[in-house]
């Protein structure tokens, strides 16, 4: 995967995440931080697209309520619309 591809893929994984923290749940990065066990500056990070989460961290947010499915489908439907597909090599 082209690097100009991950960084897409993170920027959309994080401004789903913000989006379903501030709209959906409307809480702040410290509440959201308590009730995944993440820490605030690592979701900072993620939501800024500047990380892209692990799999433990993927767990974490799972269990916290967040749709990974719904967030991952909307960036395969994103990475589509634009003529990306990140199943080719």
């Amino acid at each position: 995967m082209e690097k100009e591809q991950l960084k897409l893929i993170s920027n959309l994984f994080g401004n789903e995440l913000r989006k379903h923290r501030m709209v959906d749940r409307d809480i702040t990065q410290e509440r959201f931080a308590q009730d995944t066990g993440i820490g605030p500056e690592h979701i900072g990070e993620i939501e800024r697209g500047v990380k892209l989460p692990r799999i433990e961290t993927l767990l974490r947010l799972r269990n916290a309520g967040v749709d990974i499915n719904r967030i991952f489908d909307h960036i395969i439907e994103e990475l589509d619309s634009r003529g990306l597909d990140i199943r080719k090599e």
